[in-house]
């Protein structure tokens, strides 16, 4: 066995991600550079697993316990069952304030031990990781965290009965396909060595495996409890080891979170309460944030960015952050007239991305292809081979025998319907005529999933900065049953080249040119679908409030460490 600075699988896996994180993030301009729109933050000393402590408090500047923390939210919750928790509220929710997984990311990309007391041992071939467990962890009703808890956590969300927007993740695990078959409820290649030691066998290396275990469908759950509650389970019955404790979720209203007294991070947190307002205008977001009603407005008006970023009070007031989400429009492969791929490179050519950009007042980034800049497998020489050219898109149309145009054909746009009717508009130029359809994702999937719904617009933010998540999630054959390929697209070699890399370290330059190539598959060859842009993560918060900076994961701030002026 070895320790992670001499096996080459995790050394790559998240020593070199680290590095080419920060390395790309800084050449774009990225979290670090973008720390002049951040209000200060009070200083923080790694641990020894790359956590945080607070630092020293001074008279002058030192963080004080207590305050609520208000924020509003454009969405709903579906559940704060990890798992479930797939929507921005909730997936933050679960991902960052109320639980804790074994690894984590902090702002600047740095990968560390969360739960974890330290990095995996891993065997020599790479498919044993033998991950120790921190001691004296508790959950919110005050019983104390074991590797139990984590064997339990890791095989809860495979169960059939149980939802998980995350299960496909994890096949690589030795006896995830009898799980998943519900054969068993016990994943065969996870063994509890003692109560603080957990053993997790793979089928075979896999690079990005120590990142997994860092994304928010694999927060640590307690097994009793949970099991005990039943259907109550992340709806009434919500307890995790995180910072914050559940008090309330009113569906559709508003979720109360509470400072965790006991969080193992001594003297973390200092916020005392926080208050999740839900379906809420982005106008109203807007009016409750310059009325001091809230704390954090995660979505602003396009037409008042204009001014959020040219008023200096106000732009100082800015929370951003570079992120990995990417926003594409899908097309369902399956049936007419996507099937076709002339139709589809239609689509790809009549899609007007500096509109977007304008509308969005340079706030987003328009994409070549579907990789963003932090992402170890970013080319930024990568060309679309479908520019900007209405003309020649209608003549595509033509040849593919719809010169006619397209009637009745319906457009998912989640709830942006500015940017849904520029791509209506686009399309209408070369003959497509859509019918939009707006809302939350949840009401829309099954429609989308069943072709009855072709084209849709949909954002993804990545849960780690590598190409898999995106690539395994979206692109694969296998993700149209388990994952996000809602488009039923289906080309053999992405698995293939998948298969064969994922053995590799992280930075192994045939994986990353592997990865290169199926962004070219899909963008270029097949037109899966059109890659539109990259946002700039971007909220107002208040000047009052220190150290809520932006998530470039999540788009939604760390609480961990901010706190509050008294007002």
């Amino acid at each position: 066995m070895t320790k992670p600075s001499e096996s080459p699988f995790l050394r790559q896996s998240y020593l070199l991600s680290r590095r080419a994180f920060l390395r790309t993030m800084a050449a774009a301009g990225g979290l670090l550079a973008t720390g002049s729109l951040i209000t200060a933050c009070v200083p923080v000393a790694p641990t020894s697993s790359g956590g945080v402590v607070p630092a020293a408090q001074s008279e002058q500047a030192g963080p004080k316990i207590g305050g609520t923390y208000r924020l509003v939210g454009a969405g709903d919750i579906r559940s704060l069952d990890p798992p479930a928790a797939e929507s921005s509220e909730d997936w933050w929710s679960a991902g960052m304030v109320l639980y804790n997984c074994l690894y984590f990311y902090t702002k600047e990309g740095a990968f560390y031990a969360d739960l974890a007391a330290d990095f995996p041992t891993i065997s020599d071939d790479g498919t044993v990781y033998t991950i120790p467990v921190r001691q004296g962890v508790k959950f919110h009703n005050g019983r104390e965290l074991k590797a139990a808890d984590i064997k339990f956590t890791l095989e809860h969300q495979l169960w059939p009965e149980v939802y998980s927007w995350g299960k496909s993740y994890m096949e690589n695990m030795a006896g995830y396909d009898e799980v998943i078959a519900g054969t068993t409820k016990d994943v065969a290649g996870i063994k509890l060595i003692d109560d603080y030691t957990v053993e997790i066998t793979l089928k075979k290396p896999q690079a990005v495996f120590p990142a997994l275990l860092s994304m928010s469908m694999n927060a640590i759950i307690p097994m009793q409890e949970c099991l005990e509650a039943g259907d109550k389970w992340g709806f009434s019955v919500v307890i995790g080891t995180g910072p914050f404790k559940f008090v309330e979720w009113r569906a559709g209203e508003v979720a109360i979170y509470e400072r965790n007294p006991d969080y193992f991070k001594a003297g973390l947190p200092y916020l005392g309460r926080i208050e999740l307002s839900l379906n809420v205008d982005s106008s109203v977001q807007m009016l409750r944030w310059e009325n001091d009603e809230t704390e954090w407005m995660d979505n602003p008006p396009s037409s008042e960015l204009p001014r959020l970023l040219s008023e200096p009070e106000i732009k100082a007031q800015l929370r951003t952050s570079d992120g990995l989400t990417t926003q594409r429009l899908g097309m369902y492969v399956a049936k007419p007239p996507f099937d076709d791929l002339r139709v589809r490179q239609a689509v790809a050519m009549a899609i007007d991305k500096s509109a977007l950009v304008k509308k969005r007042s340079g706030t987003v980034t328009p994409l070549e292809g579907h990789f963003t800049s932090p992402m170890l497998q970013y080319d930024k020489e990568f060309k679309s081979q479908y520019p900007y050219d209405v003309e020649k898109a209608k003549a595509l149309m033509q040849e593919a025998g719809y010169g006619d145009g397209v009637k009745g054909v319906r457009m998912y746009v989640a709830l942006d319907e500015e940017i849904g009717q520029l791509l209506q508009a686009d399309l209408l130029a070369i003959g497509i005529e859509t019918e939009l359809a707006v809302g939350q994702w949840k009401d829309w999937r099954d429609q989308i999933r069943a072709g009855e719904i072709q084209l849709f617009n949909y954002g993804w933010a990545a849960s780690f900065p590598d190409a898999y998540d995106y690539t395994s999630a979206w692109s694969t054959c296998a993700a149209i049953e388990t994952g996000y390929n809602d488009g039923s697209y289906c080309n053999q070699r992405i698995d293939e080249l998948i298969e064969k890399v994922e053995a590799l370290p992280l930075q192994d330059p045939e994986r990353i040119a592997a990865y290169r190539e199926i962004q070219d598959i899909v963008i270029n060859q097949d037109a899966a679908w059109v890659a539109l842009f990259t946002p700039q993560q971007l909220a107002a918060g208040k000047s009052y409030v220190h150290d809520d900076f932006m998530s470039p994961i999540y788009g939604w701030p760390y609480l961990e460490t901010a706190w509050m002026e008294e007002k």
